[in-house]
């Protein structure tokens, strides 16, 4: 059974015809029969057509992204108003509990490997057409390489954080038997492997691309900015995993130092970028908000406060111009932003419709999920039903007073049964002064960008990374104070008080795990409907997968709380020499899924046992098409 599209030759040569045409007929043009390739590379305009095939397919892929990066988190519901007969609900469902198994095609990998095959087919011949083409410049070679290289690893990246130990190679596979040789390699392994690879070519990329016929891929393609936020958000994970499995603390401290040194960098990426790009929209008012970060302007609200104070219909800035108009200050640009490092692209001039987001995202009975509305309002703790009522992004990502677009000017309507995620619509917010409430008005489009990276994601990379290296508790602790400074600065963007006035994030103790949790919680805030939050998770519960346990001098595991004593210490099934992450495993369900499914609380604990827990099972035809060289994740191991 193939688990790979190939391409061919004969299908290939169509690409030199392409090569001014936009990716979107690409992959639609070769046939499924396999010939020699030997033929087929023989300039730029074929090393290219491959490269936007990787762009393509990787948006082919979209739906697997957002179910393996968000569905089990504690940001989403099942919405209670579907009628759809599509028999991915019961499985939806089943997911959100917590219940499942290698039977669901959801989580077939397939797709996120031909990505990866692409990738790996440029990089191979990329010296060969190199020689080739006298036309083809060693330079222009190296930014691909640099674009490439990231676009793979980015990639295996979501491939590991899903599923953890995965099928690792940079080979080209152009067989069925190929594929059966391909066994799993460790998760760290993998990890460790990436970091080397895209270190290698950081900052070789290109910063920018001229806009052409409307395509825009300074923000399609992986140019630095995006290549630098990739290594900052690898070496975050790596600084969990590892202080999860007990790495020493100098070891850790390195992982959150790159951390901090690659986010500023793309953070300065990006400023280059920006200032040698013209935009339709050069009157785009930016300001720091205090992060305390250099070239880290954030689009700015100024006036959305007291637009609300005095009842007065609010504009959002930073919504408009980040989902909506982008850079262009267009209404159909739907993305593409100053403040976005890379996005996949879904451009209406390609008829490239975005059907995933309407499929789980907006408010209507065919929309799969709707918003945890408990698991929202944790985030904001005991103020929880004031503040998110003064925070902008909760008016399009956590609304029940909505109204379509075709009755914004009507009477108000009442609350829905379920807050809806809106944030892939086209908003505008009324305040209705008969009712005194705000509602959003929206409608759908079909061409909406799907963000992988934008600024306040690399800066809260950098928050979390500082707090993790701090030397000790305390707001004076000069990496407490600028991991605090960040997230101030984010929530001050988009929330007020009731005098209209910027309103910081809530008020904490300062200590390790209180502002771990801060930054924890505003990324819930910042980023709901973006395919991060399990990931989130699963980070977190990673870091405390030792928590209130420690080693004697023997090196023997021990327990170090009373809150301990009903577990039992038992050693990772994998990797002895760790233990099997049970606590970090609690510790997320006691802080987050039991606040959004406070009636399976320990039926969750129960279900994800371990660290294998927090991974998704490999499909089953994944495990037949590999020869049984895949070991299933031995908590979800049930086999067809």
């Amino acid at each position: 059974m193939k688990r790979f599209r190939f391409i061919t030759p004969i299908a290939l040569t169509v690409l030199i015809a392409l090569s001014a045409t936009s990716c979107t007929d690409w992959l639609t043009l070769y046939p499924q029969d396999r010939v020699v390739e030997e033929n087929f590379w023989e300039d730029k305009n074929d090393l290219e057509g491959v490269r936007y095939a990787a762009y393509q397919q990787m948006g082919n892929t979209l739906e697997k992204l957002i179910i393996w990066g968000d569905l089990r988190s504690d940001a989403y519901q099942i919405n209670p108003a579907i009628t759809s007969e599509d028999k991915s609900f019961v499985a939806f469902q089943n997911i959100t509990e917590g219940k499942l198994d290698s039977t669901m095609s959801q989580y077939d990998w397939g797709g996120i490997y031909t990505t990866i095959n692409f990738c790996n087919k440029v990089l191979q011949h990329g010296e060969e057409v190199l020689q080739r083409d006298a036309q083809f410049t060693r330079t222009e070679w190296n930014e691909i390489k640099a674009e490439m290289t990231a676009m793979r690893a980015l990639n295996y990246f979501y491939l590991l954080r899903s599923f953890k130990d995965i099928p690792y190679s940079t080979k080209v596979i152009n067989s069925d038997e190929e594929v059966m040789a391909f066994p799993a390699t460790n998760q760290l392994a993998v990890l460790d492997t990436l970091i080397m690879d895209v270190r290698a070519v950081a900052g070789k990329g290109r910063n920018r691309f001229e806009n052409k016929n409307g395509v825009d891929d300074t923000h399609g393609l992986m140019t630095n900015t995006a290549i630098y936020a990739l290594l900052a958000e690898m070496y975050l994970w790596r600084g969990a995993l590892r202080e999860g499995r007990g790495f020493d603390k100098a070891v850790t401290k390195m992982d959150n130092d790159s951390v901090i040194y690659f986010g500023q960098l793309s953070l300065d990426a990006l400023h280059e970028r920006n200032s040698f790009t013209t935009y339709g929209a050069a009157s785009i008012q930016t300001d720091d908000y205090g992060s305390g970060l250099l070239n880290a302007e954030l689009i700015s609200n100024k006036q959305m406060g007291a637009q609300y104070k005095n009842k007065i219909s609010p504009t959002v800035n930073s919504y408009d111009y980040i989902f909506y108009y982008g850079s262009t200050g267009s209404s159909d640009s739907y993305g593409n932003s100053i403040e976005s490092m890379f996005e996949l692209q879904f451009p209406e001039l390609d008829n490239r419709k975005n059907e995933v987001i309407h499929k789980y995202y907006g408010q209507s009975s065919n929309v799969f999920f709707s918003v945890n509305a408990n698991g929202v309002a944790n985030t904001y703790g005991s103020e929880a039903s004031t503040l998110m009522k003064r925070d902008s992004r909760m008016w399009y990502s956590c609304q029940d007073l909505i109204r379509n677009s075709s009755s914004s000017s009507g009477s108000a309507s009442s609350a829905l049964q379920t807050p809806y995620m809106l944030k892939w619509a086209n908003c505008n917010f009324i305040y209705d002064q008969t009712s005194d409430k705000l509602y959003t008005s929206w409608k759908s489009s079909n061409w909406h960008n799907w963000i992988i990276y934008r600024m306040t994601d690399v800066m809260l990379m950098m928050a979390e990374a500082y707090v993790c290296r701090a030397e000790s508790n305390g707001a004076n602790d000069p990496d407490m104070r600028a991991c605090k400074n960040i997230v101030d600065a984010i929530h001050k963007r988009s929330a007020f008080n009731d005098n209209g006035a910027e309103l910081a994030a809530p008020n904490t103790t300062a200590n390790r795990e209180n502002y771990i949790k801060l930054v924890m919680n505003e990324r819930m805030m910042e980023f709901l409907g973006e395919g991060k939050r399990w990931f989130d998770l699963v980070r977190y519960a990673e870091r405390y997968a030792q928590d209130r346990i420690s080693r004697n001098d023997d090196g023997e595991y021990q327990k170090t709380d009373a809150k301990a004593t009903d577990v039992v210490i038992l050693p990772d099934p994998r990797e002895p020499q760790y233990v099997d992450g049970t606590m970090g495993v609690r510790k997320m369900v006691n802080d987050y899924l039991s606040k959004a499914y406070p009636t399976i609380e320990q039926t969750l604990k129960n279900r994800l046992k371990n660290r294998y827990g927090l991974y998704s099972p490999i499909y089953y035809m994944e495990k037949k098409a590999n020869r049984n060289l895949i070991d299933q994740n031995p908590v979800w191991n049930r086999e067809k």
